[in-house]
């Protein structure tokens, strides 16, 4: 009855069928626009994933596909990986201790399970 009523006006009946049939998407809530932290340019090659000159690592201690789903809609490149200990997620490398503090605190304040380790 309404979606009738909505295509009188074939304007709203358009945008209507447009924003339903639009993909649900995530909204970044910790940053102003999604980042990429992992991802390096050397010369002519992109290098994703580990990079040994940022040896300080943002990771959440969580392996499952809906908290990687749910943070890359902040971190374009953050990826799961495992160690001896567990699944992770790699949120982020840098060669400074400060900043890979800030990106923990940012997603602390948003109750991630969190830290920062040291990995050469």
């Amino acid at each position: 009855m309404v979606w009738n009523l909505l295509c009188k006006w074939s304007g709203i009946c358009a945008i209507a069928w447009v924003v339903l049939s639009l993909p649900a998407q995530a909204a970044c809530r910790l940053f102003s626009e999604p980042q990429r932290f992992n991802t390096q340019v050397v010369g002519d090659v992109i290098v994703i994933g580990y990079q040994p000159n940022r040896p300080y690592r943002v990771v959440v201690q969580d392996g499952s596909a809906a908290t990687l789903a749910r943070l890359r809609g902040c971190v374009l490149d953050a990826y799961l990986t495992r160690s001896p200990a567990g699944s992770y997620i790699h949120i982020a490398s840098f060669s400074q201790r400060q900043d890979a503090e800030t990106i923990r605190r940012i997603l602390r304040r948003d109750g991630y399970p969190v830290r920062v380790i040291y990995r050469r």
